[in-house]
């Protein structure tokens, strides 16, 4: 990601029907956006995480982000994040190329054992995405965040080495 691409990113960020997929939604300035760009590459350079945009290839328009944090080294387990913050390419297949991606990265370049990550159970699109990639429910924080007025489940859920490359051959994808 590139300084230059905040402008794009700033004309959704802060949108109601985004906020509610956050887990801490709070309204940010293009000013907080262009430190967290700086703030994903000092991350890359120590290890901790890898934050790439999204970006449909034919037109080079910024769509969204993918992250892979570093939470153990020594278990080798990771924890996957994305978003999808312009809504005209929801639900268009742009979340599973990039999780598969991603985790294509985490496990054959950064050799993790396991990635894993937190979904709110009203997110069906992303919930669908997770499991088209193999992603596995593992448990639930009930009740845990309020949205919308009301309480909702997160979903934890996680994906081995092992699982993500038999998903891979079961679906006939070996890139």
């Amino acid at each position: 990601m590139e300084l230059s691409d905040v402008d794009e990113l700033m004309k959704y960020w802060n949108y109601p029907e985004l906020q509610q997929y956050h887990s801490r939604p709070r309204i940010t300035s293009r000013d907080e956006e262009l430190t967290w760009i700086r703030s994903t590459w000092e991350r890359r350079q120590k290890g901790e995480a890898y934050i790439f945009g999204i970006f449909l290839i034919e037109k080079d328009q910024y769509i969204g982000n993918v992250e892979l944090r570093v939470l153990s080294n020594i278990a080798q387990r990771g924890s996957l994040g994305i978003a999808i913050f312009n809504p005209e390419f929801w639900g268009k297949g742009f979340g599973t190329e990039a999780s598969k991606l991603i985790l294509n990265f985490g496990f054959s370049v950064l050799n993790l054992h396991t990635i894993e990550l937190e979904v709110f159970s009203f997110n069906e699109r992303a919930l669908a995405c997770y499991k088209k990639v193999g992603f596995v429910e593992t448990g639930r924080k009930r009740e845990a965040h309020f949205s919308g007025g009301n309480y909702h489940d997160i979903i934890l859920m996680d994906i081995s080495k092992r699982e993500f490359v038999f998903t891979k051959k079961l679906m006939g994808d070996e890139n």
